[in-house]
């Protein structure tokens, strides 16, 4: 008796040990709780609201074909898919093809502006920091260049003073 005892103690134990969990937690379902439609003055209720879905943001490779085709020279497939930020970004590029050589500083400003305006993938986000990268070297690189330029004018103003100073000495030694 003691061992039928002891065996049938083993297996309840052994099945509140295996089932345990599920035995001593409540099996509650969440509600599924529909919206109720408000019903509009002329008795048509309102559209269930829809659900939330991820933003969709282009690839990087679209990002740069988007890029050469507002630069020239590229002919990019058009995708049928509105993307998150696709307008603010074919504006920018338009504008950094424009202004990027002439007037980086403004070219600069606008990618700034639009680097805060969404939050970008990291690959794009990469991308834009490249373009800032290339504008700042550009201003940098005609910074120094307008301050060569600069001093190229101030050598060469000194050297036409020093010449017509050495052809009134010579003027003055022939008279």
């Amino acid at each position: 008796m003691g061992l039928a005892n002891k065996a049938s103690f083993m297996l309840v134990i052994g099945t509140f040990f295996i089932t345990g969990c599920t035995l001593t937690q409540k099996n509650v379902e969440p509600e599924q709780v529909e919206p109720k439609a408000e019903v509009k003055p002329d008795g048509q209720p309102n559209p269930k609201p829809r659900p939330k879905s991820e933003p969709l943001y282009p690839s990087a490779s679209t990002v740069i074909a988007w890029h050469a085709a507002k630069c020239g020279g590229f002919k990019a497939k058009s995708d049928k898919v509105n993307y998150v930020g696709e307008n603010e970004l074919k504006r920018l590029f338009e504008s950094i093809c424009l202004f990027a050589a002439s007037e980086p500083e403004k070219a600069l400003n606008l990618l700034d502006k639009s680097d805060r305006a969404y939050y970008w993938p990291d690959d794009i986000k990469q991308y834009l920091w490249l373009q800032k990268l290339y504008l700042q070297q550009s201003l940098a690189a005609k910074q120094a260049k307008q301050a060569l330029s600069d001093e190229m004018e101030k050598t060469l103003s000194s050297l036409a003073t020093i010449e017509q100073q050495l052809l009134l000495r010579e003027e003055t030694k022939e008279q």
